[in-house]
């Protein structure tokens, strides 16, 4: 969550009450899917150890473990995680192979995210009450690693059978748009708060 350790900190206990209720009614084809939320509650937890540790030097390793599990999800499980649960999810032999090839998109750019936070390291600071997390990216990767990102993680979604990924996959298009005309500085941080919130929806999948 983006705006206060107390909203990361109820987002991320809902989140993960609700993903693990959930879970208890999965089947062999959903749980992947239906595992979503409890990831974003766990997610949503590490940013809430940011936001409680950030700016106190007593407490600079603290902050670096919720720096890096947030990004965690953030960068490396997503990309790979979206793609591969709906493609356990899907019947259809021709859109899983889409969904395979999305998923090993999804895995070249989480390895390269993850290269560069080990080893361009990661800042994280709050302002305007949004958590900033910073990787000094040389900038010719930004635009095609966002773009792959988008692909693997929401154009996935347009790529199932059932209609209401579609939906889904538009109401993260927006999400997207919002933040990053309105949030561009805290993009990571905000765009993960919609997509938790739009993980509620997870106990449709049946």
């Amino acid at each position: 969550m983006c705006f206060s350790a107390q909203a990361s900190f109820i987002a991320g206990t809902s989140l993960s009450l609700f993903g693990l209720t959930v879970l208890r009614s999965s089947n062999k084809q959903s749980i992947y899917i239906r595992a979503i939320p409890l990831m974003f509650g766990i997610q949503q937890l590490f940013e809430g150890l940011v936001w409680i540790t950030q700016g106190n030097s007593n407490y600079t390793q603290y902050t670096m473990i919720g720096s890096y599990g947030f990004l965690f999800f953030a960068f490396f499980a997503w990309p790979i995680w979206t793609p591969f649960a709906l493609y356990k999810y899907e019947t259809d032999a021709k859109r899983k192979k889409i969904l395979f090839g999305l998923m090993m998109a999804g895995a070249v750019v989480a390895t390269l995210l993850a290269w560069g936070v080990l080893s361009l390291g990661v800042t994280s600071a709050i302002s305007c009450s949004h958590i900033k997390y910073s990787v000094n990216w040389p900038q010719t990767f930004e635009l095609p690693l966002t773009i792959w990102y988008c692909l693997a993680t929401v154009g996935s979604l347009f790529v199932m059978k059932k209609r209401m990924f579609y939906v889904i996959g538009l109401v993260g298009i927006l999400s997207i748009g919002v933040s990053a005309i309105a949030y561009y500085q805290w993009f990571t941080s905000v765009w993960c708060f919609f997509a938790a919130l739009l993980s509620f929806v997870i106990y449709k999948v049946k």
